[in-house]
């Protein structure tokens, strides 16, 4: 085992702790050894190391316990080195002046040799006494600085400067938060430890002051607890109890449920009262429709008795009617043999005609003098003048209209011809003006009248550019920035730069991103914008020659100016075509370019409209604008008095029907003078024959003509009787059949209660039989009356079982079920399952749940106990099996866990019986034998304990807190395994034949000197053996952790013998230790011990301590030696 690799504690770095100023101390892996007189400072450096190995800067609990002077220091005393300077308890500090301390332990891996440091560092501020702290781990040894610059130690903040300039993130940690720091140090620096475990047998262990009984160590530190659930175990006991519960509740529910059904039949007893009266209402209702019905029938045979009459009636007056109308008809064969009748339809129509003849003259006329307006016309020619005048007077023949007509029709479509061409260039002019004034007042506004596109891109861009970068970036056009510094160049620059005074441009930094964004647009719509790498052309240096173009632009931007370098750099002003010829590149004021051997004119639109460089050529794109607008709206003029003249033209009369339309009106005006005449021979004969006695049988046939009219008025009114005698007697079949249907929808809505109709039947008998006249409307009301009153008494009853009801529902508001319904469905079918079902089914439930209970018994506690069981008697074997191969001299030991002696112990055998087994189907499912729920007759030997002990796990009902606290508490000590448990040591006594074990607890109490502590040292180590999984293989661990054991004034009541068996035991399970002994006892230890440390404080200001390696320790022994002669 001591082969095996674990982390060794192999230096303490020491700065203004206690009565040290600056100490670095080396250990031994194997056993090191403090010496000294009581006070020397022996248990300074071992708190020291106690603060760095918990975490823990607070100290109670630890400092200093097994010193013998028995002080209680404080940190702020080891940190300040408090000494006393008189008899009265005053005292004094060694640091009086702001200081830092610093406590480091230097581990090495033992197999590889590699470094890592704990450590903690304090500032004090001595006026206050407060102290700040920032415990810190690194990769390596201590530093050759050792944490000190200059004569002082460094403070909290120059530690964690130096971590940070010499260690990555990955190679050292600092930080104020003890707990996170201490996970740390047991999850990782420390190999992996218990942090709960660890520290408690850590500080238990220095000072050996054991305390604890033999028999109760075992238990905390060999065999752990172990959480034994019995959630489920217990949930399924209670719930049994719950349901036993239930049946009695069920029991008291279905009383509650009986006093409902009772009043429900009370209550629906006045219900069927009314009812009652509801049901003679409606029959009565029925009878009253029935004699409706009947006088309904009376009523249709009456008016069919008055319609025949009417009928009869209107016959007579018809045939009187035609005699009249006879002697009517004589008169007027008398008056047409005559000729009269014929002559006078012979006038009507003449006259007909004549209407029309005139109707066509005047459309001729008023054609011609429509036709009178062509005269006026500059486009009108004579032969249509002439054609004109000859429809004027009516003289002109067929061929000469249809010429009229196609020569006007063709002077018409001249017209609109001139129309639309001038309404075309009206919509050119109209939209040139319109684009003209609109940008004129964006210039006005501000803004610049850039093209749409240029737009599109810019706001492409600029949106574009957030995304990508997050930030609002300018894009601008070049020709924003740009300004002339003389005008007479103006028209110039702009003529020269043409499309590249509108490049976009961006920031540099943001050029090569515009260009990406600009790469991937629809060259289709955005070929004419372009975007300026401003990043290249600021990179390249372009000189300005002297006299060009570019000394009159002034760019606010350095790109902008770099590229106007670039463009107008080598363009030179010129004024003569001399000067032109003289350099590669020339331009004049004028804007002629000379450029490649050739000069050319520059394109005047390009410094006309398209002038956009600086605020002036906005004012000249005004002034351009303005005097635009003022031309185009003169052209327009002219152009709309074209169009109205000609639209005037269109509406003159241009013969648009048909020619058989104006020959048929040149006929008709001919024959109207002809008919005219005839019209007036025709009126001069029939007055002729008026004055003859066709007049008097006129005035006869009149007469007559007037009597049939009035006989015709009484035949109407005769006949409108008989329609109203009809119309009323169809009404009244309608109202019949309606009647008949309401009747029907009444009977076959009606549900007949033979009960209800007996008794109805027998009342309408009795008042027939008393001579009274029936009246079923009377009789109806007052049912419905008595329908109302039993209605109330309904409510009155319906409201008492509303209040049992509600009282039901407070006790067993789960229920749900209506208190206002009138149904007691709900009600009584629980009543009746609850009375037969339902019992049954919980006695069932109860039965199953018993079982359940008892397979959760057997699964969930008694098998986890008996495997916590088998699993602590398997360590125990295991920790035997350690210390069996150590040597302890004559002495063995063994640990011993068993069975409890005490009163707990007798449930251990029914654990740990294999032929113990719970079968639940064998349980009776009696409800009487359910009371004793888990007696199984077959397990006789154990069923008393099963009860006793599930007893304790079944909480107690409506209990107060302290009860339940008792409970609980009960319930954890018997789900600790351990509580079955005896736990001790044994010592092994080999006799001639046999091996004698002696219990060993009574023993040590019994007797408290070496003897005692010898098998206590064992389970000490032991437990350390555990805590440092000594006892696994090295594959099984995950990091090897330290094997630090100390103890501060050990063994003080051992010999030397006892001594050296005690560390032999050490040595033997791989601890490297530190034992801690005044130098009385230094002759027991030279033997066995790697390295001492010998520690003196003469002054009791300032420990010394000088380091003793093996070859050196005959010299001490000699100097020990002499020191006891001089004494």
């Amino acid at each position: 085992m001591e082969n095996q690799r674990f982390e060794a504690l192999s230096r303490i770095c020491l700065n203004n702790w206690h009565y040290i100023k600056h100490r670095t101390l080396s250990f031994d892996d194997g056993i090191n050894f403090f010496t000294g007189h009581s006070g020397s400072g022996k248990s300074t450096v071992i708190d020291a190391m106690q603060i760095v190995l918990y975490a823990n800067t607070d100290g109670r609990g630890f400092f200093n316990k097994a010193a013998a002077d028995d002080s209680d220091r404080s940190l702020i005393e080891y940190l300040r080195g408090m000494i006393n300077i008189g008899e009265d308890n005053s005292f004094s500090y060694l640091r009086n002046q702001n200081f830092s301390s610093t406590i480091v332990l230097e581990l090495r891996q033992t197999d590889t040799g590699v470094c890592q440091c704990v450590g903690v560092v304090f500032d004090v501020e001595t006026a206050t006494n407060e102290i700040g702290r920032m415990f810190f781990w690194h990769k390596g040894p201590i530093p050759d600085h050792q944490y000190r610059k200059a004569d002082r130690t460094m403070s909290i903040d120059e530690v964690k400067n130096w971590l940070l300039a010499n260690y990555s993130k990955e190679e050292c940690y600092f930080g104020s938060h003890n707990e996170r720091f201490r996970k740390q140090l047991y999850d990782i620096y420390l190999g992996g430890l218990d942090a709960e475990k660890f520290p408690l047998l850590f500080k238990r262990a220095i000072p050996f002051r054991m305390n604890i009984k033999l028999e109760e160590f075992v238990k905390e530190y060999i065999c752990m607890e172990q959480n034994i659930h019995i959630d489920d175990m217990r949930q399924s006991v209670t719930e049994y109890g719950r349901l036993r519960h239930r049946i009695e509740d069920t029991c008291k529910e279905i009383e509650k449920l009986k006093e409902i059904c009772g009043q429900h039949e009370a209550m629906m007893a006045v219900r069927k009262e009314k009812e009652q009266c509801g049901y003679f209402a409606r029959k009565l209702d029925m009878l009253q429709d029935r004699r409706k019905i009947q006088e309904s029938q009376d009523k249709i045979q009456a008016l069919a008795a008055e319609q025949e009459k009417a009928a009869r009636d209107a016959a007579a007056v018809e045939t009187e009617i035609q005699d009249l109308t006879a002697k009517s008809e004589e008169l007027l064969r008398k008056i047409s043999s005559s000729g009269y009748e014929e002559l006078k339809s012979q006038l009507k129509t003449v006259n007909e005609l004549v209407e029309h003849l005139g109707s066509s003259q005047a459309r001729w006329k008023q054609t011609a003098d429509k036709l009178t307006a062509w005269n006026e016309e500059e486009i009108t020619s004579n032969r249509t003048l002439w054609d004109i005048e000859a429809f004027e007077t009516g003289e002109i023949s067929g061929e000469a209209l249809k010429r009229l007509q196609e020569d006007l029709s063709q002077m018409r479509k001249e017209v609109e011809r001139q129309i639309q061409d001038t309404r075309s260039q009206i919509r050119e002019k109209t939209k040139e003006l319109t684009k003209a004034q609109e940008e004129i007042a964006q210039l006005k506004a501000g803004n610049k009248a850039y093209p749409k596109e240029l737009e599109a891109v810019r706001e492409i861009l600029q949106t574009q550019l957030f995304l990508k970068t997050g930030k609002s970036v300018a894009v601008e056009v070049l020709a924003d920035l740009l300004e002339v510094r003389d005008d007479a160049w103006r028209n110039a620059i702009e003529g020269y730069l043409g499309n590249n005074k509108l490049l976009l441009t961006v920031e540099p930094k943001y050029a090569k991103a515009a260009m990406e964004i600009y790469k991937e647009l629809d060259p289709k719509k955005y070929y004419r914008v372009a975007v300026l790498d401003t990043e290249k052309v600021l990179s390249d240096e372009r000189p300005v020659q002297k006299g060009a173009l570019a000394e009159e632009v002034e760019a606010g931007r350095d790109y902008a100016q770099a590229y106007m370098n670039f463009q107008l750099g080598k363009v030179i002003k010129c004024d003569s075509v001399d000067e032109l010829r003289s350099h590669r590149i020339g331009i004049t004021k004028d804007c002629v370019l000379y450029h490649s051997y050739r000069i050319q004119h520059i394109n005047p639109d390009l410094y006309t409209r398209s002038a956009y460089i600086g605020k002036k050529s906005v004012r000249q794109r005004v002034k351009l604008l303005e005097e635009s607008i003022k031309t185009l709206q003169e052209e327009l003029e002219p152009l709309q008095a074209m169009v109205s003249d000609g639209e005037r033209v269109l509406g003159l009369e241009f013969l648009s029907q048909d020619l058989d339309v104006y020959l048929g009106w040149k006929k008709d005006k001919a024959d109207y003078v002809e008919k005219q005449q005839e019209q007036k021979d025709l009126r001069e004969r029939l007055e002729q024959l008026k004055s003859q006695n066709v007049a008097a049988w006129e005035e006869e046939r009149a007469s007559l003509v007037e009597l049939c009219k009035r006989r015709e008025k009484v035949l109407d009114q005769l006949k409108l009787n008989e329609d109203r005698a009809k119309q009323a007697g169809e009404n009244e079949r309608q109202a019949l059949i309606q009647l008949n249907g309401i009747l029907s929808d009444k009977e076959r809505n009606h549900q007949a209660q033979p009960e209800f109709d007996a008794k109805l039947q027998k009342l309408l008998e009795q008042k027939q039989e008393s001579g009274a006249a029936i009246r079923y409307d009377l009789l109806r009301g007052e049912y419905l009356r008595n329908q109302e009153k039993a209605q109330e008494e309904q409510d009155t009853e319906m409201q008492k079982l509303r209040e049992i009801r509600t009282g039901y529902l407070r006790i067993y508001p789960h229920r749900n079920f209506s208190v206002e319904s009138e149904s007691n469905e709900e009600y009584q079918k629980l009543f009746n399952d609850l009375g037969c079902d339902r019992l049954e089914e919980y006695r069932k439930r109860a039965g199953e749940q018993a079982k359940a209970a008892v397979e959760h018994f057997k699964d969930d506690f008694m098998y986890k106990i008996r495997s916590a069981i088998k699993e602590a008697l398997q360590r125990k074997d295991e920790l035997n099996r350690i210390i069996s191969h150590l040597d302890f001299g004559k002495d063995r030991y063994q640990f011993y866990i068993g069975k409890n002696k005490g009163s707990d112990g007798r449930f251990y055998d029914m654990f740990m019986d294999d032929a113990l087994q719970i079968k639940p189907s064998d349980l009776d499912m009696g409800l009487d034998n359910q009371l004793n729920l888990f007696t199984m007759e077959h397990e006789s030997q154990y069923g008393p304990l099963i009860n006793e002990l599930i007893e304790i796990f079944i909480p107690p009902e409506h209990a107060t807190p302290e009860e339940m606290e008792t409970a609980k508490r009960n319930m954890e000590k018997y789900a600790d395994y351990r509580t079955y448990l005896s736990f001790d040591m044994q010592q092994l006594i080999q006799n001639e034949d046999e091996v004698l074990k002696i219990r060993l607890s009574k023993m040590i109490r019994k007797n408290s000197g070496g003897e005692g502590q010898n098998p206590l040292y064992v389970a000490l180590l032991a437990s350390f053996a555990q805590a440092y999984r000594i006892d696994l293989k090295p594959g099984l661990r995950r990091n090897p952790t330290i094997r630090l054991v100390v103890l501060d004034e050990a063994f003080s009541k051992m010999d030397a013998e006892k001594v050296a068996s005690c560390i032999k035991l050490i040595r033997g399970l791989g601890f490297q230790a530190l034992i801690s002994a005044t130098n009385d006892k230094i002759q027991n230890y030279l033997e066995t011990v790697d390295k001492i440390f010998v520690f003196a404080n003469p002054n009791k200001k300032n420990i010394s301590i000088q380091e003793f390696e093996k070859p050196e320790f005959e010299q001490l022994k000699e100097d020990l030696a002499e020191e006891e002669d001089e004494e």
